[in-house]
Order: C-alpha cells, then sequence, then structure tokens
C-alpha cells in the first residue's frame, strides 16, 4: 500500500508540473486577444509522458494524448475525439492503442473503432464470487481486438441512435505458468482463441457535456452474438445507465447502475469481471468473474480551482451465475478519492489518479483519461 501511494504522490506533481505549463500557455493567450476571439469550437490536440501504477499493470511507463476537433462548425455536433497511448510495465507489460470517435450530420451519425495490442501478464483465480487466492493465479496473453461501431438514428425504436457492431479478438495465452485452472484445461478458453462477433445496440444520450456532465442522462444497452464463425459461441447483453446532477457549475454528483451478462460458452477471459479504473475500482480486473456481474456506484466531483479539482466515490456490486442467484452476503464493496487536472479547459477532458479501495485489503491506483463514467 506504501508503494501505491508514493506513485500517486509521483502522479500528482507530474499534474502539477502540467498546470504550471498550462498557465503558460494562458500567460501567450492573454497577448494575442484576436486569437482568442477565434471560435469556441476549435481543433486542439494535447500529448504527454506519464507514470502510473495499477494492480493489473504494476509500475509503467508510456505516453499518450488525446485529439479533439468537430466534422461541423454548427452549435449542436459534439467534439469528436481520437484517443492514442503506449506504456511499458517492470514486468515487461506493453500496451498501444487508438481510439478514434466521430460524430457527424449533427450527432446523428456516429463511428467508434477502439483497438489494441496488448501483451499482458494476468491473473485468474477462478470463476464465482468467493474464489480463494491461491497464489498461483498467473498467466500471460497477447492480445488483439478491434471493435467496430457505427450508429444512426432508429427507424423503429424511439431511441438517440442505434447501432450495427463488429468485435473482433484474438487472444493467445502464451504461458499458463502455474495456474493449475488453465493448465488442466478446466475452464473454457485456457489456451486463448478467436472472437467474431455482431451486434447491435440502442443509445439515449441527454449529457450536456460528454467529457465531464453536469447534467443529464446517459442510457446504453448492447447485444452481442459470438457465432461459430470464431473458436467459441456465446451472446451477451450489457446495459449501462448514468444520471449526472449539478448543484453548482462543475460540482456534480454522479451514478451509475451497469449490468453485464452472457450465455452460452464463453472463454473465461471474456466472462464479467469485477474491477479495473471504471467499475468498483479497487479490485484487480477479473479478481471475481461469472456469467452477470452487477453493480451501483455514485461519485461527486468538485473543481477547487480553475484546473484543479476532486472526487470521492462508492459502490458496490457482484457477480453470480445467474441473475436471480445475486445476494447480499457476499457484496463486494469500493470507495476511494480522486485528484483532477483540466488540460483542456475549452471541452474540459480531464487527467485523472484515482486510489481505490475494496473489500479484504484489495486497492488500486488508476491513471487516465477523461471520468471513470
Amino acid at each position: 500500500m506504501k508503494s501505491s501511494i508514493k506513485i500517486l504522490g509521483i502522479c500528482i506533481l507530474c499534474l502539477c508540473h502540467l498546470s504550471l505549463s498550462a498557465q503558460e500557455e494562458e500567460r501567450d493567450y492573454d497577448q494575442h486577444p484576436l486569437e482568442e476571439a477565434d471560435s469556441t469550437k476549435r481543433t486542439s490536440i494535447n500529448a504527454w509522458p506519464y507514470l502510473f501504477y495499477t494492480p493489473e499493470v504494476s509500475l509503467a511507463f508510456g505516453a499518450g494524448g488525446i485529439f479533439i476537433f468537430y466534422t461541423a462548425m454548427d452549435t449542436i455536433v459534439n467534439p469528436s475525439k481520437i484517443g492514442f497511448s503506449g506504456y511499458y510495465s517492470i514486468n515487461k507489460q506493453y500496451k498501444v492503442g487508438i481510439n478514434p470517435i466521430f460524430y457527424f450530420f449533427e450527432n446523428k451519425l456516429y463511428f467508434k473503432a477502439p483497438t489494441t495490442y496488448a501483451y499482458m501478464v494476468d491473473k485468474f483465480w477462478g470463476i464465482g464470487n468467493a474464489v480463494p487466492d491461491t497464489g498461483s493465479v498467473s498467466f500471460t496473453r497477447k492480445v488483439f481486438n478491434t471493435t467496430v461501431t457505427v450508429q444512426a438514428p432508429p427507424l423503429w425504436f424511439i431511441a438517440d441512435r442505434t447501432g450495427i457492431i463488429f468485435d473482433y479478438d484474438n487472444t493467445n495465452i502464451n504461458d499458463k505458468r502455474d495456474n493449475q485452472l488453465l493448465l488442466n484445461d478446466e475452464v473454457t478458453g485456457s489456451n486463448g482463441g478467436e472472437l467474431f462477433g455482431f451486434g447491435t445496440d440502442l443509445l439515449w444520450d441527454s449529457r450536456d457535456n460528454i467529457f465531464y456532465p453536469n447534467n443529464g442522462g446517459y442510457q446504453y444497452i448492447k447485444f452481442m452474438v459470438y457465432s461459430g464463425m470464431g473458436d467459441f459461441q456465446y451472446t451477451s447483453l450489457e446495459l449501462d445507465v448514468r444520471h449526472y446532477r449539478g448543484f453548482k457549475p462543475d460540482q456534480v454528483i454522479a451514478g451509475q447502475f451497469y449490468l453485464s451478462g452472457v450465455s452460452g460458452d464463453p472463454p473465461f477471459y471474456k466472462l464479467p469481471a469485477i474491477g479495473g479504473s471504471s467499475l468498483l475500482r479497487g479490485y484487480f480486473t477479473g479478481r471475481y468473474r461469472d456469467n452477470v456481474f452487477m453493480m451501483l456506484q455514485l461519485e461527486y466531483r468538485q473543481y477547487f480551482s480553475k484546473r484543479f479539482g476532486f472526487v470521492v466515490f462508492g459502490g458496490a456490486g457482484d457477480v453470480a451465475p445467474q441473475v436471480n442467484a445475486f445476494g447480499f452476503n457476499n457484496l463486494k464493496y469500493s470507495y476511494g478519492a480522486g485528484f483532477r487536472f483540466m488540460f483542456n479547459q475549452e471541452e474540459k477532458v480531464n487527467l485523472r489518479v484515482d486510489l481505490g479501495f475494496g473489500n479484504k485489503g484489495n486497492m488500486g491506483v488508476y491513471f487516465g483519461i477523461e471520468e471513470a463514467f
């Protein structure tokens, strides 16, 4: 825990340095008032090196950034963006990724295609909400994944947009180490494989800002079918409901209900799972896995200066073999706080550092772009 807090301190110092650079940029703008008077819809690009620690990756260093632009200069269209990042960790993990998101025609046409290539030192404890830590849970895998989503206004549904989705995943588990569950081939996907998925979704989005909402809501439903084209056959359903309420400008309470479920025979690494930088921060991603994952979390967000802010958050959830098997005996809790630096004031885009805690000594430090939800 002490080492994680030290890393949190390093990340905060890095953000402070970025703030000083931003203040220099503000003074430059003051010297060029004609440039500042241009349209508020401007193209911007921000890039930075970073150092971070998470339970999944350990200590890592890398670089990332975000390119924000508009496909039209009207007052309705949302900002499009291309996020990019790459890192390398002290335990030889690496990941490179790009995440383009485009809005066209007054947000009526939407395109997204996140793509990643990674080598990960992962962990698998087993399936269920009470699996013990045996100490021999590690394995390594190489992953290439891309998911293409195209959305447009629906003809038969009352929603803002609906779309078609194509998902491709190629996972190679190249070292099972001493993980007996994988060595004995006790679970589906113990050797990796290919996935080809096709699906659809529905979206309702009334947020007043897609990067830092003060008010509004977001409701998303996704259904996917992974057919015999790949190595596994199963279906998945995802429900994501969020609500934002601002009491004063940039003082917000945000809430999220999330449910993910699968049926059929998915590989173990695609089972709904607790943990990570967005869903119940504080747990290693996949510490608990099963056919269904359901959780609720709340977060209070506030700025205490022009660029700096903080959040406090808490949540609870669990996994189960089916929805009617959920109970409160083994409920997993998550709580913590975070630090924010607004590096893009026009669009209100934050760098974030969060420290999350879970049951039984679980904890993690998370560094990222934009809010957790």
